[in-house]
């Protein structure tokens, strides 16, 4: 691979590392959320009692309610030449969701007081949640085709499917951790560790950024514009 191709490669790894925590985090909601759900929350509306299962059908609404308004924002972010970069979102969406589970830490203060937890405390983690899935998920394939180079394509998604996989992973040990620390500490630690690691990144922004040598830059150019400039990136001396 060339100098550039090296960079944009080692700029993919980092981002991975966004990938990994993100889905470690996200996947609470299938797992320790949904055991918190069922055993602590007082999901009584009206009489009745609804369905700890409901609860997983909420991410799912609110991607159908918001899903445009977050493309939109996005789009008109970069008409007016505000930075909206593929790791701009991926960060932004990790620290958004991040933030979600401090209403989860709410929930346990609420459960160790009163003996159990409101839904409303659930409803905004999934929002949080949502809103952080809908800023990375769509734009982490892309930003891999773009990225990688064209002979390591393929095997670059399927090293993304692979991350994904090892924040799965990562998911079920948290879940694990839970039974020796509690959950009021899996939430928190959750929570503190997405945000930091969020803001870290973002300060890193603009060096990671400038790895990619401008490859978002050059959207919309054919392929023979696009070919143009790399050679002149490549005869550019360091």
């Amino acid at each position: 691979m060339s100098k550039i191709e090296k960079d944009r490669v080692g700029v993919l790894f980092i981002s991975f590392l966004l990938v990994i925590v993100f889905w470690g985090a996200f996947e609470q909601a299938g797992g320790l959320m949904s055991i918190y759900t069922a055993d602590n929350t007082n999901r009584f509306l009206m009489g009745f009692e609804i369905p700890a299962s409901v609860f997983q059908s909420i991410n799912a609404m609110f991607i159908i309610f918001f899903g445009t308004s977050i493309a939109l924002f996005w789009a008109n972010r970069k008409l007016k030449g505000k930075v909206s970069s593929s790791l701009f979102k991926m960060i932004v969406g990790l620290i958004i969701m991040g933030a979600g589970f401090f209403f989860m830490t709410g929930a346990t203060i609420q459960f160790e007081n009163t003996g159990e937890s409101a839904m409303y405390w659930l409803v905004f983690a999934y929002l949080f949640h949502t809103i952080g899935e809908l800023c990375l998920s769509p734009v982490a394939l892309s930003f891999i085709t773009k990225l990688a180079p064209l002979k390591y394509a393929s095997i670059m998604m399927g090293v993304y499917f692979a991350m994904t996989g090892f924040g799965s992973k990562l998911a079920g040990l948290l879940g694990e951790w839970s039974e020796s620390l509690g959950e009021f500490k899996i939430f928190t630690g959750i929570a503190i560790f997405c945000v930091v690691f969020g803001m870290l990144m973002l300060l890193l922004r603009k060096q990671l950024e400038k790895l990619t040598h401008g490859v978002e830059d050059r959207e919309g150019l054919n392929h023979e514009e696009a070919e143009g400039f790399e050679l002149a990136d490549i005869g550019k001396p360091e």
